[in-house]
């Protein structure tokens, strides 16, 4: 398997774990704050949607900023939103 395909694996891995713990936190009933959070400048436009409560510009913005799968993209922009507190 050549690296590209087998880091994409881990990715789309990472993200559906990510997915489930998220699942697992909102069925528990528990919020994850994450300490000292530092924005990434690169993710300010996430960042931006993300205020005004638009989740999908803020994953296209992700999307376009770093050139990563969808799923990959969704995983980042919830962990932005919980480091911001939203």
């Amino acid at each position: 398997m050549n690296i590209d395909l087998q880091t994409q694996a881990l990715r789309e891995r990472v993200s559906k774990l990510e997915a489930l713990v998220r699942f697992l936190y909102k069925h528990l009933g528990v919020t994850y704050v994450q300490g000292d959070f530092e924005l990434d400048p690169a993710d300010k436009e996430v960042a931006e949607w993300l205020k005004q409560r638009n989740e999908l510009k803020a994953i296209a913005a992700y999307r376009a900023i770093h050139n990563v799968s969808l799923p990959e993209a969704k995983a980042a922009v919830d962990e932005i939103r919980m480091g911001l507190g939203l």
